[in-house]
């Protein structure tokens, strides 16, 4: 168990969130849904994707014309396993553009996932014949995304889709009905393109690209942006200083790792602890919960199915029961977690 980055940054001022994952709950009433491998949000840049998509349709406008710009494409090509273009976006867009665009990336892994970083993102198309097999991104951070610049609802090509296998087929005898037939769907999960649609998974999860078929034209193909959401940390933001968020956590955090060492869990945990002016926790929220039961973990007689709640039960008490140095205001705490 690895407390993600154990450096706590405190910020002032607060940053707006792109979406809502859960609203908090009162501590008793928490219920767990169950981990979440997957997540799309639509509308997720507004403006500035139609900025970013102007910039590739009038770079490709011409084809007779011999610019810089159209030659920074690495055709990568990794037979039976990786067929597409791209190139390092930073260098493709503006500075406004660029900033942008990793500005709205970097405060949504903050707000949302609990990690403080992204790594350099990829712009990619895909025209006929390209697609990505499937294939895991264990080692580049927690959470992968794809951004969509594709005009997914004109499109005249086949294929695109995002495929992730699902949890279920990765856990495949458990719950095995010899008695029901599946089908692809049930199997894999295929998400869509679309226009400024951002999509985060776990980037353990084995995923691909289907194979486009039916387009030559660049500015007609599948075109997105993608990377890593990466560097987990703790942070705070509101009344409480930096040293006042490491005392109230370093007793609730040394009862945790005593309670549930060694955690028989594998995945990503990270929980906003919403602090009230007198120190007490009013709420903690789950941002971001991958958590799954690593068999190999599990001591002798234990059960694989209550593995997972106790891990969350443990943080639900030890963190919900955190006490803070009063101060002049409310603040939030966010605390990432590491199994691995």
């Amino acid at each position: 168990l690895v407390l993600a980055s154990p450096g706590l940054s405190s910020r002032g001022g607060a940053v707006s969130c792109v979406a809502h994952l859960r609203s908090p709950k009162p501590l008793a009433q928490y219920e767990d849904p169950g981990p979440e491998h997957l997540r799309t949000v639509d509308g997720f840049l507004g403006e500035t994707a139609e900025v970013l998509r102007t910039v590739f349709d009038e770079r490709f406008e011409e084809p007779r014309q011999a610019h810089p710009m159209r030659f920074c494409w690495d055709y990568w090509h990794v037979p039976s396993q990786y067929t597409l273009h791209r190139t390092q976006a930073a260098s493709y867009f503006d500075e406004d553009a660029f900033a942008a665009l990793t500005d709205a990336l970097t405060a949504f892994g903050q707000r949302e996932l609990g990690c403080r970083a992204i790594s350099p993102p990829w712009l990619s198309f895909y025209v006929d014949g390209c697609e990505q097999r499937l294939h895991a991104d264990v080692p580049q951070g927690p959470f992968a995304f794809v951004l969509s610049l594709t005009r997914w609802e004109e499109r005249r090509f086949s294929g695109g889709e995002t495929s992730l296998l699902r949890p279920e087929t990765l856990d495949y005898w458990r719950g095995f009905d010899s008695s029901v037939g599946l089908e692809r769907g049930d199997l894999v999960a295929e998400v869509q393109p679309l226009f400024d649609r951002l999509t985060v998974f776990d980037a353990r999860l084995p995923h691909g690209v289907s194979r486009v078929e039916g387009e030559r034209d660049p500015r007609g193909g599948r075109l997105v942006l993608h990377g890593w959401f990466t560097e987990p940390a703790p942070f705070s933001e509101g009344a409480l200083t930096e040293e006042e968020v490491g005392e109230g956590l370093a007793a609730p955090l040394e009862a945790l790792y005593a309670e549930i060492s060694p955690p028989a869990v594998t995945g990503l945990l990270a929980v906003r602890l919403e602090v009230g002016a007198d120190g007490t926790v009013a709420a903690l929220r789950h941002l971001a919960d991958t958590l799954v039961v690593d068999p190999s973990q599990l001591q002798r007689g234990a059960e694989a199915d209550d593995a997972r709640p106790a891990v969350l039960n443990a943080v639900e008490t030890h963190l919900g029961g955190a006490r803070f140095a009063p101060s002049g205001g409310n603040s939030s705490v966010t605390v990432p977690f590491l199994f691995d």
